[in-house]
């Protein structure tokens, strides 16, 4: 609203008409108000400069104000886009190498892109020049890149916890080289404590935490300016006294959870794998979150509106795209949910969990799963009987995609400009293989006949109002992604058209794996 009010559009001055579209998203009569810029003196560079990239750093401050939500900015980044374009033919070469520079990668063994590719977004249409070096990306390359453009600073990115290692092991090469640019990290395992005090100690020049596209603008703002150390300063003695002030609440101590023994447990209807491919779309999507989906995914946050106004915002706009964007999804046949799942008999042994042979006691494999190393000591393999108790336990497995169209249909949205698009379709085909996850959970609950627990409808299941649990590899339980791969074997996911890189990544990136835990007292836990 704040950027609709006052006069119209044709009774402002050109420049205006020309920044209120930038920041309004909208593409109408652009370019003709652009070629009447030209034709009044104004050169193209002129125009990007002094109307296009100011219209955007007010985007950027409604976004940080919370008066604007993230689809908005992208439409507002899509027309910027579109503005340039027009204005391409009438620019002079421009020496790119007196752009501020930054070369951003995914890190090796991720393939993950969302959040990067939103940076690119961003920063491109804030007058920086970006190196987008796309995902799996090893050191070296972005090494040579760096050197190869003299950029002023890399960005990485990556949403595993095991890519938060990588990153670490990253700067300690970049200090090893000798490089000294600064390094904006960002995704979602990060937290500000591990890149403030265990990776940038590690790094001779500024390492910066980035929680969102907007920060990594920020930074590279203060880059630009001169002005990161000084607010690499001021956070280090504001960090100092939180610390302080942490350690001043003494630990809240759990006592350890007594794991009951007398638990039936359930007959699987078959042992071994099946396989069920096109599950119907309208049977998985009411077991979407929405508010992961609109808040989360789509960045839907009410911000400095009222509480009428996001209602408002939800009902009027939101559901009405995303009604409509599940219908094409249908229609144009750009999801297709698949799934391997199935059953095996098994015991724990210490943190192990030994996986048996269908219909034998010869072990086929094992998973290991991490204790917590304080109160109450939990470890997923406490919820299986163990192998002395003499009781054969059971673990269910299952792998769910929806396709490999639903990448191709990322790849063309990003790659055509239409990033609003591709930020609305990406989080629903992710949210929407989870979904799918959440449903045949339910599936196998039911064939297991443990639902005496369930409650009603997708908000109860998101607070795991049913028996057990389904926990994934990669997540706090049990955060080594090694255990992608003994899933992704045994289920032969190969079947439903599932990959698996030499870094344990499952492919397409709209894949979930887990395995479900039947013992009433499994529930997350962070290890």
């Amino acid at each position: 609203k704040s950027v609709d009010e006052g006069p119209k559009l044709e009774d402002i001055p050109l420049e205006q008409r020309i920044q209120k579209k930038i920041i309004q998203g909208s593409k109408s009569k652009l370019d003709s108000w652009l070629m009447e810029a030209l034709e009044q003196g104004m050169s193209a560079i002129q125009i990007i400069n002094d109307l296009l990239i100011p219209a955007m750093k007010i985007v950027g401050e409604l976004f940080g104000d919370g008066r604007m939500q993230l689809p908005f900015v992208l439409q507002s980044a899509e027309t910027m886009k579109y503005a340039v374009d027009i204005l391409q033919p009438y620019m002079e070469k421009v020496d790119t190498r007196e752009q501020t520079s930054i070369v951003i990668a995914t890190v090796r063994g991720d393939v993950h892109d969302i959040g990067k590719n939103l940076v690119e977004i961003i920063l491109s249409n804030n007058g920086y020049r970006v190196y987008n070096l796309g995902i799996k990306c090893e050191i070296d390359t972005i090494i040579q890149k760096a050197r190869e453009v003299n950029a002023d600073a890399i960005g990485m990115s990556g949403l595993l916890v095991k890519s938060t290692v990588v990153m670490k092991d990253n700067l300690e090469e970049l200090e090893r080289r000798g490089l000294n640019i600064p390094v904006l990290l960002g995704g979602a395992a990060l937290t500000p404590s591990y890149v403030w005090d265990i990776c940038g100690p590690l790094y001779r020049a500024p390492t910066v935490y980035c929680s969102d596209a907007f920060e990594g603008l920020n930074a590279m703002r203060m880059i630009k300016e001169g002005t990161l150390e000084p607010f690499l300063q001021d956070q280090a003695e504001k960090r100092s006294l939180r610390e302080q002030a942490k350690r001043a609440r003494p630990p809240v101590e759990q006592p350890p959870i007594e794991i009951r023994r007398n638990i039936t447990v359930p007959k699987a209807p078959f042992l071994g794998t099946k396989v069920v491919e096109q599950v119907d779309l309208d049977l998985i999507y009411p077991y979407l979150t929405e508010e992961v989906l609109f808040r989360g995914r789509w960045g839907y946050r009410r911000g400095k509106l009222s509480k009428e106004e996001y209602i408002d915002l939800i009902e009027n706009t939101v559901r009405p795209e995303f009604e409509a964007l599940k219908l094409r999804c249908k229609t144009e046949k750009l999801l297709a949910p698949s799934v391997v799942y199935g059953y095996w008999e098994c015991n724990s042994l210490g943190d192990q969990v030994i996986v048996y042979k269908p219909g034998t006691r010869d072990e086929l494999t094992r998973f290991s799963f991490p204790r917590q190393a304080q109160s109450p000591y939990q470890c997923i393999a406490d919820f299986f009987y163990p192998i002395d108790s003499g009781i054969t336990d059971i673990i269910g497995l299952e792998l769910a995609t929806v396709g490999h169209v639903a990448q191709q249909e990322n790849d063309r949205l990003y790659g055509g400009n239409q990033y609003k698009d591709y930020l609305l379709f990406h989080g629903l085909s992710v949210e929407t293989a989870e979904a799918l996850t959440e449903y045949w959970h339910l599936i196998m609950r039911q064939e297991l006949n443990i639902t005496e627990e369930d409650g009603q409808g997708i908000q109860d299941f998101v607070v795991q109002k049913y028996r057990g649990s389904r926990y994934s590899f990669g997540y706090p339980a049990c955060p080594d992604l090694a255990g992608n791969r003994v899933i992704w074997n045994m289920l032969d996911a190969q079947r439903i058209g599932v990959t698996m890189s030499e870094e344990d990544q499952m492919f397409p990136e709209q894949t979930v794996s887990a395995f479900v835990v039947h013992h009433p007292q499994a529930k997350y836990f962070n290890a």
